[in-house]
């Protein structure tokens, strides 16, 4: 169960930052002047997917909480960093960004780390 909760940390997170991503997509960039950014600001908060992003963090935060609960921090905490390496698969699938050998590197070494981590238990 502590294991599960785990993976609906990352799979909230994950998804939420694609929402946000989505949603700033379709909103375009935060203006610079004060009034503009206000205006903006209100449209991004009543943003389905901004709203669901903010939802889909707070199911994180408390998985998280009963993960944390019941393992090490330091055990835990390392398996966050999935994170990174979904977010980055999933944004070349849905957003077409690209991924270069260098990020392919870092996400191995992600996975490297996460896999010994997940040894030590």
């Amino acid at each position: 169960m502590t294991y599960l909760a785990i993976f609906i940390t990352i799979l909230c997170t994950v998804v939420g930052q694609l929402m946000f991503k989505h949603a700033t997509n379709s909103l375009g960039e935060m203006p610079a002047t004060l009034q503009e950014g206000t205006v903006f600001l209100v449209k991004a908060m009543l943003n389905f997917y901004i709203i669901g992003g903010f939802f889909l963090a707070f199911v994180a935060s408390l998985s998280w909480i009963f993960a944390v609960s019941r393992l090490e921090l330091s055990f835990a905490y390392p398996f966050t960093s999935l994170n990174f390496v979904f977010v980055m698969i999933f944004s070349a699938i849905i957003f077409q960004e690209q991924i270069n050998l260098t990020r392919i590197l870092g996400i191995l070494a992600i996975c490297l780390g996460v896999y010994l981590i997940s040894r030590s238990q």
